[in-house]
């Protein structure tokens, strides 16, 4: 019995592997990349299952004994990595290995017994060093049953060259610079840029794009019972990444709240505002709850773009009117800028800065690419005659 959700869209995607796998072409590194939440891990282990399917008429088969045990997430030949927090206190090589170790099957138990479970990890969670050495020592020996070992990294931009472990991004460079013949490599990634150069040149990049929420809505439906008007409601906001909207489902509406108060900082607060804004965070430790407070400001800015598209304008939207004044003004083009503001204070925050220094300058970069429109052709229009 299959552990794993169901796929939910990417059909061009598993046609073209499934072309390349045929044809003997498929790289040995891959980089899956795209939005967060539309399902990157689980394409990756349908690449797996791919990879590792005994039947020679159209893999992944489902029904064969290896495909079983990738489903089951049992595969010998299968490895999945993924962050995990620094085990406490003081410990040789050797024994932060085994924690790691005994943390990852404990995370995959988990997933075992609710593959719908919400995973969101914690802001000390890495790609450690001593999990890249356990999977450069697993990458030197033959695959047990199958034809290649197939290594899954899943958010490998917390493998990034940092105080916290230098070595790690830098120890797997050495193994995709030098793969064994008969192991497939699979990273996936929602910020890619924080990856380092050298492994992005090394991967073949393959951009990953959001299921349509129609999509979303129906497997919401149908996997997981929801009422058809809360699936719709969550498959738009969440652009059809199904991964998010249920982080959306059972998000805590204090925290939630948090992301629209920071935006409304940005949209009609004055310059005091944005400032009492900035000044509430701690002055240091941007990896810690100030990443979650960039996820929830990004959900804010995917919504608004996600109405404004659906709408001439947010007229028929007064909880969002009256939660951002001004907003009616603000064009899909100026939220799409506000994003990239947004990815530049995820890229500050992977260093670990200020986060009152980093919050201060994004909300100086949304209050300036968010001006209404309408009111900056009024000032251009106001001027000498």
């Amino acid at each position: 019995m299959t552990s794993l959700p169901p796929l939910c869209g990417h059909d061009d995607l598993q046609r073209r592997f499934r072309t390349a796998a045929r044809a003997g072409s498929l790289p040995q590194s891959l980089l899956l990349h795209g939005p967060d939440g539309i399902g990157k891990q689980r394409l990756g282990l349908w690449i797996a299952a791919l990879v590792l399917c005994e039947s020679a008429d159209e893999p992944p088969c489902g029904t064969c004994r290896a495909c079983g045990m990738v489903g089951s997430l049992r595969h010998p030949d299968l490895h999945w990595f993924f962050p995990l927090p620094s085990p406490k206190g003081s410990h040789t090589p050797a024994k932060r290995r085994e924690l790691f170790e005994q943390a990852r099957l404990e995370v995959l138990d988990a997933r075992r017994a609710d593959p719908f479970a919400v995973t969101t990890p914690e802001t000390s969670a890495a790609i450690y060093l001593a999990m890249v050495e356990d999977i450069r020592s697993r990458a030197t020996r033959r695959p047990a049953m199958g034809v290649s070992s197939v290594f899954l990294v899943g958010d490998a931009e917390r493998m990034v060259a940092q105080a916290s472990s230098p070595e790690a991004a830098n120890a797997f460079l050495k193994l995709l610079e030098e793969p064994p013949p008969d192991t497939l490599i699979i990273l996936t990634s929602s910020r890619p840029g924080s990856l380092l150069p050298t492994i992005l040149s090394r991967s073949l990049a393959v951009r990953v794009t959001s299921p349509e929420p129609a999509l979303a809505e129906a497997f919401l439906e149908r996997e997981l019972g929801m009422d058809r008007t809360v699936a719709s409601a969550l498959a738009r906001r969440s652009q059809g990444a199904v991964g998010l909207a249920l982080r959306m489902a059972e998000a805590d509406p204090a925290l939630a709240e948090e992301g629209w108060n920071f935006v409304r900082a940005a949209l009609s607060g004055s310059a005091a505002d944005r400032f009492a804004t900035a000044a509430k965070f701690p002055p240091s430790g941007a990896r810690g709850p100030f990443s979650g407070t960039l996820d929830r400001v990004e959900e804010v800015l995917r919504e608004c773009i996600t109405i404004r598209v659906e709408s001439v304008d947010f007229a028929l939207h007064s909880d969002v009117r009256g939660r951002l004044p001004g907003i009616e003004g603000v064009t899909p083009d100026q939220l799409l800028l506000a994003l990239d503001h947004v990815e530049h204070g995820r890229l500050a925050a992977s260093g670990n800065g200020n986060p009152q220094a980093i919050a201060a300058v994004l909300l100086s970069d949304l209050a300036r690419e968010l001006r209404p429109r309408t009111a900056m052709a009024r000032n251009v229009g106001s001027g000498p005659g």
